[in-house]
């Protein structure tokens, strides 16, 4: 039997996505780098449907990667509205915080071995 000790346990860097932003808030480390994106996804084949997702990236106290969500489900016909949405999204979530245009993305990390002698 193998002890628990003995395992090898792949190191994993955790990430959380919140889709409250006083949830986000309150975990962001006051001094980590803040940038945000946003993304946009066809929902189906002709462009009728599309989801837009604004994220906002940060560092919680713990220097762990941690992201805010906020998703608009919208129509082809809503796609002139786009830059006015991301422009209130900007101004009430990102600027409050400092953020910047960019992301944050976690590299790889190499296996953690415990229970080594």
């Amino acid at each position: 039997m193998i002890r628990a000790s003995e395992l090898q346990i792949p190191r994993t860097n955790v990430v959380r996505v919140f889709l409250q932003y006083a949830d986000f808030r309150v975990r962001l480390d006051d001094s980590s780098p803040v940038h945000y994106d946003a993304e946009l996804r066809k929902l189906d084949s002709e462009g009728m449907k599309w989801l837009m997702t604004f994220k906002i990236f940060g560092l919680d106290r713990k220097q762990r990667l941690i992201i805010f969500e906020y998703k608009w489900d919208h129509s082809y016909i809503q796609t002139l509205q786009r830059d006015d949405v991301i422009r209130e999204l900007v101004e009430k979530f990102a600027n409050p915080i400092n953020a910047v245009p960019g992301r944050m993305e976690l590299t790889a990390t190499p296996m953690c071995v415990q229970g080594t002698n």
